[in-house]
């Protein structure tokens, strides 16, 4: 299966053109990210899926939240940080809430850190456990699938290269997921 690792990138492309090295597609994948973005419009959204997750970069524990609209399955966000407090509940959701014209009902597991926030923003939550937060840990399993080619951790010289080498791959994960999956 392939994974799309820079190693496994270059071999497939040297098979089909002219040789190419792991880190020309490095390099490659760094411009195609910073140019690509998807364009989702805001739009009327119904119910939203919010959850996080543990990734490992340089044997620190790296959190990823996602947010998923229930109703399309449609990656909304994707964001990396070190720690998940109040703070970074409240900048993930309202980079979440920008691609909606309405406050939609924002489904979440128990984490303290999103009482505070979703409070603050005055918008309609529930907890579920299962259910429609399914979504979104159906994509959390399909993005630990991807990396477990990395052993669920990314390699870094330091913390500060470490974070961005996770937004680079979660933004061309999320060409990847939205696009070509």
């Amino acid at each position: 299966m392939f994974h799309g690792s820079c190693r496994k990138v270059s071999k497939v492309l040297s098979i089909a053109m002219e040789p190419i090295s792991k880190s020309d597609v490095h390099y490659l994948s760094k411009i195609i990210s910073s140019k690509l973005k998807i364009a989702l419009e805001p739009r009327y959204r119904r119910c939203i899926a919010i959850d996080e997750t543990k990734l490992k970069v340089k044997k620190t524990v790296v959190y990823v939240w996602s947010a998923v609209d229930v109703d399309s399955g449609e990656l909304l966000a994707l964001e990396a940080s070190y720690c998940r407090s109040c703070l970074n509940a409240l900048k993930f959701i309202r980079k979440v809430l920008r691609l909606c014209l309405n406050k939609p009902k924002i489904i979440v597991d128990k984490g303290p850190w999103y009482i505070w926030a979703l409070e603050r923003l005055g918008i309609e939550y529930d907890y579920q456990r299962f259910g429609m937060r399914n979504r979104v840990e159906r994509f959390f399993r399909y993005l630990k699938e991807r990396t477990a080619v990395f052993h669920n951790k990314l390699s870094a010289r330091n913390h500060i290269q470490g974070i961005t080498n996770l937004n680079l791959f979660l933004n061309l994960f999320t060409l990847y997921y939205q696009t070509i999956r």
